[in-house]
């Protein structure tokens, strides 16, 4: 009796040493989660959630929430730690997978996000989370029929997405599919922001669509593409139109004009186009683009010459040679062709203005050639901003300063943002000993061109006047 009331004793201070021992884990475990709920930073909250799983072992599920709290505190490399803390605990959702490869994807680790957001479960609502990253991963890489799958299983999921609709009928766009049109209009109707471009695009595909042959359909598509800036698809599009019709010149053409912008190489293509359509102008006009590129001007003259031979009426060709020969050296034969260019096209404000900057850049009778065209131009289009500019720039070489600080002061009201009448304003501004001025504009103008020419420009200014 006495040995049984001893081991009594004994479970019970045991008991109660183990009682305080678990108290001492699991107690601060659900202070910690406590505070969680009520902390105002995601920082803070993570930390809190963290501390909770540790000390509540049977609450795994806290570590996707310590994750999601640190993903929003932009901390990527300890959210990934803890969705991967979740998931060998075998706690880790769908939705956690998810911004496992959100958290991925912010890091710059795209391959492990595009993994996490693949292996998601087929029709779980985590996919249409997913879906826009998927979708912009795949663009970026060109894989376009794999951006298509992702796109068709999010409208599947949520079929009035009026982004997913114009994902998916701009990519059917490039493929000049009557199919597109309605997913554009859908897009067009439901997002006001969408509308100017699912409109055009589906304007667009309507003319592409009784414009000819498959093979002009999609040449069609693909220039408008090449238009809005977007290449790759552009590209696509292009490949195609040569896939439909092998003697097709102008996909040929553009094919390598697509390939370039996309730093692919693009001699055979063109060079096929020249051989497939001699009499183009356009194809020609292409290749000689291509020559630029390449720095091989008397080349570049060459073709541009045969393309104004073929439309000796079209003052693009006069401009084009006129910007071979002045990389050949020749100004006198440039200046002429940029002469002729306005002669041709003497209601047209952007030859002037070609002419007027011609003048100006390489110093060619400034006085009378630069003044009298920007003068022209202006009297044609009086609202244009880079106009306004090249007039102001005209006046100051003819020493018309209060003149030309008015038409720098139209242009930025007109283009605020253009850093162009800036640095022009400002220059004008030390020619006239008005330094405080000067640097005030220069400075705007670096502000406003941090990464570009002008931008550069300015700042070399301001460190040689202003250190």
């Amino acid at each position: 009796m006495l040995g049984m009331t001893s081991l009594h004793r004994i479970l019970l201070i045991f008991g109660s040493i183990l009682a305080l021992i678990i108290g001492a884990i699991v107690l601060p475990g659900y202070t910690s989660l406590i505070s969680a709920k009520n902390e105002s930073t995601p920082h803070a909250r993570s930390n809190d959630y963290e501390f909770a799983a540790q000390r509540l072992p049977w609450a795994v599920e806290l570590y996707e929430e310590a994750a999601s709290a640190a993903l929003q505190a932009n901390e990527y490399t300890r959210a990934i730690t803890l969705f991967q803390t979740a998931r060998q605990k075998s706690a880790l959702t769908p939705a956690g997978q998810f911004e496992l490869g959100k958290a991925y994807f912010l890091n710059g680790d795209h391959e492990n996000a595009i993994a996490e957001w693949q292996a998601l479960p087929n029709g779980d609502p985590a996919t249409v989370s997913a879906a826009p990253y998927l979708a912009d991963a795949y663009h970026a890489q060109a894989r376009f029929d794999d951006e298509e799958q992702v796109l068709r299983q999010w409208l599947a999921l949520d079929p009035n997405n009026a982004d997913a609709q114009y994902r998916l009928g701009l990519l059917l766009f490039a493929d000049a599919s009557p199919e597109a049109i309605p997913l554009l209009e859908f897009a067009a109707t439901d997002s006001p922001a969408l509308k100017p471009a699912a409109e055009g695009l589906g304007a667009a595909l309507k003319t592409a669509l009784i414009a000819g042959p498959p093979a002009a359909r999609l040449t069609y598509c693909g220039q408008t593409l090449a238009a809005s800036g977007a290449w790759s698809l552009a590209l696509l599009a292009f490949s195609r139109a040569t896939q439909a019709d092998g003697n097709y010149a102008p996909a040929w053409a553009w094919l390598g004009e697509a390939r370039q912008q996309t730093g692919g190489d693009a001699l055979d293509a063109l060079q096929r186009a020249v051989r497939l359509a001699p009499d183009s102008a356009q194809v020609h006009a292409l290749f000689a683009l291509y020559w630029q590129r390449q720095g091989n001007w008397q080349k570049a003259h060459d073709s541009f010459d045969a393309a104004a031979r073929l439309e000796p009426q079209n003052a693009a060709w006069q401009i084009s040679l006129g910007e071979t020969y002045l990389h050949l050296g020749d100004l006198m034969t440039a200046l002429a062709y940029y002469q002729n260019a306005v002669k041709l096209s003497p209601e047209d404000a952007q030859t002037w203005r070609a002419l007027a900057l011609f003048s100006i850049e390489n110093h060619m009778d400034v006085d009378n050639v630069a003044r009298n065209a920007a003068l022209r131009a202006y009297a044609l289009d009086p609202e244009n901003a880079q106009g306004l500019d090249i007039l102001g720039r005209a006046l100051i070489e003819s020493g018309q300063y209060d003149s030309a600080e008015v038409f720098f002061k139209k242009a930025l009201e007109s283009a605020p943002q253009d850093a162009a009448p800036a640095y022009h304003l400002a220059l004008l501004y030390l020619q006239t000993d008005r330094p405080d001025l000067a640097k005030k504009y220069l400075q705007s103008a670096q502000a406003l061109d941090p990464d570009g020419l002008v931008g550069e420009q300015a700042s070399g200014v301001l460190a040689r006047y202003f250190p």
